[in-house]
């Protein structure tokens, strides 16, 4: 899931910026998740490689082999850093240079894109920083990660670094999906009746048609371990003999591939919102599920104190109400944004749409009050879907003048090139949606639509495998932090991150947020920057409260 900045951030401003524009009307929707226009791509961190064939609970096969150890022992011997100039205000981008293919290093090659913001002190060298995603653009990171006040010592000691990993931003992106048919209805996510299993195998046939013309090979070549042996080049170049790095949500599954490979490389690193890689998909959608229903629930709880909720004396049952209404019929919802050069959308809410708008909108408790404003659009005498179709739009990346980022196709991309499990059909195993949906009343059914995902999708090259308690060894200290009610990674993931990676220290954060290190928590704040500069870790177990 996307993490952290530009989502938590844009989607607070949404309610300050919105305008109402005309209306019109529109069909029902599909968007699952992170994953939207096809049941075709991944709705779980990774998948896992096992030898042998077999089925899972999600209604999919998979036939692969132990994983396999592509690539050099030393990437940057294979990798070119250009000059770097000045780009994006205070920054300054370059391009690395690095094989399309780590298992062809004299075959063609790819050009990532680096920014970084040089430090005016004295430098201990580079901190990477990569924002999840997976398809987040780490340039658009770094420019929000570095506006404002930063913890004090983090950028007087480091060039604060990121970059584009491959399939993303300018890093040949995976663009699948044209600006046109992102306007275009969600189709109803949880199918009901054979024309909307219809209507989901369909778009994805036309999904997976397109990306196969689009982009080729490249939908093999963006996997995770790919992009750790990216990440080893770049900190070689940087001329950095050992490896500093903050990894959000995806991000630390990034850092646990490269600690994998690497151990032996680092000098520090944290991994904060964790998605521990090779976790069977349907337990993994599941275990993602039940953090949303979990937030979702702390959010309902808490309307009575924000009186910008409308929802009523029982918020849930008011919320599922709306669900079924958005089932049969969209309601209006058409707006612009008030910033120079905004182009007007003309859509319409639809229950896709509605899932997708309160999914972005649970990442942080900051989000609240725009969702509030949403639902209360949404209920009311008028009907309109406004806010909520906003939401939904700039979580998927759609921009002011109309275009979109597309990170979304990228995401799907990545997942399927690390998970080895594909589903049969795009609507996934339809009897996990009446099983989840019992645990889960709002999100189960969703989540379990197209579960375990990747139909249609090449056989991954470097499927991720699983990793047990102590078998990531040999690296310093790393600090792992995890959200006691993070929505999107939960919490034991951090634990099991703590217990697989010998000598790991664990950070706790009492809250509701999908990460917490940079202006969440002072305390989390102070400790984990004292160790980036010091390389010294806090004391393991180490709780936070604000």
């Amino acid at each position: 899931m996307p993490s952290p900045t530009r989502r938590r951030l844009a989607a607070a401003a949404v309610g300050v910026l919105l305008v109402t524009g005309c209306t019109s009307g529109a069909s029902d929707a599909e968007v699952t998740r992170d994953r939207p226009r096809s049941t075709s791509v991944s709705t779980s961190s990774s998948g896992p490689a096992r030898s042998g064939s077999t089925t899972t609970a999600g209604g999919s096969t998979t036939s692969a082999p132990e994983q396999p150890d592509i690539g050099p022992a030393r990437p940057e011997e294979h990798a070119s850093l250009g000059d770097w100039s000045p780009c994006r205000g205070a920054f300054e981008c370059a391009t690395l240079t690095v094989p399309r293919d780590w298992g062809d290093t004299a075959g063609a090659t790819i050009e990532l894109a680096v920014i970084r913001q040089a430090t005016d002190g004295e430098p201990i060298g580079s901190l990477i920083l990569n924002p999840g995603g997976p398809g987040a653009s780490g340039l658009e990171f770094l420019d929000g990660f570095a506006s404002g006040a930063l913890p004090d010592g983090l950028d007087e000691r480091f060039d604060l670094v990121s970059w584009d990993p491959r399939g993303t931003g300018e890093s040949e992106r995976v663009d699948c999906t044209t600006d046109d048919e992102w306007l275009e209805a969600d189709l109803d996510p949880t199918p009901e009746d054979q024309a909307d299993i219809d209507a989901i195998r369909v778009r994805a046939q036309e999904s997976v048609t397109a990306c196969e013309r689009e982009e080729g090979d490249l939908l093999s070549l963006v996997g995770t371990r790919a992009t750790a042996r990216d990440l080893d080049a770049l900190r070689g170049v940087l001329g950095d003999a050992d490896l500093s790095y903050v990894g959000y949500s995806y991000g630390t599954t990034i850092g646990l591939e490269y600690l994998r490979l690497y151990p032996d490389r680092v000098r520090a690193m944290v991994l904060d919102g964790v998605s521990v890689p090779g976790v069977d998909p349907v337990t993994d959608t599941f275990l993602q599920g039940q953090g949303f229903e979990r937030t979702l629930d702390a959010y309902l709880a808490n309307c009575p104190e924000r009186p910008s909720c409308t929802l009523g004396e029982e918020p849930k049952a008011a919320l599922l109400d709306l669900v079924a209404e958005l089932e049969t019929r969209s309601i209006p919802a058409s707006y612009s944004l008030e910033v120079p050069g905004a182009v007007q959308r003309d859509g319409a809410l639809g229950v896709g749409e509605l899932y997708i708008a309160i999914a972005a909108s649970l990442y942080s408790e900051q989000s609240w009050p725009v969702l509030d404003r949403g639902l209360d659009e949404a209920t009311g005498e008028q009907r309109r879907g406004i806010t909520l179709l906003a939401l939904r739009d700039d979580y998927l990346g759609r921009q002011p003048d109309g275009s979109w980022l597309d990170d979304a196709d990228s995401r799907s991309t990545i997942r399927c090139a690390d998970q080895a499990e594909r589903a049969e059909q795009p609507e996934g195993d339809l009897a996990l949606a009446e099983e989840w949906a019992a645990d889960l009343p709002f999100w189960g059914a969703w989540f379990a639509s197209g579960t375990p995902g990747c139909w249609g999708a090449p056989e991954a090259l470097e499927p991720l495998a699983p990793l047990a308690d102590g078998d990531i060894s040999g690296a310093p200290p790393v600090v792992v932090i995890g959200t006691t009610n993070d929505p999107a990674t939960p919490y034991s993931q951090a634990t099991d991150a703590r217990r697989i990676i010998e000598g790991s220290v664990l950070v706790t954060y009492e809250g509701e947020e999908h990460t917490a290190y940079r202006s969440i928590s002072d305390c989390v704040d102070d400790a984990v920057t004292a160790y980036l500069v010091e390389a010294t870790p806090p004391v393991d177990g180490l709780r936070c409260t604000d």
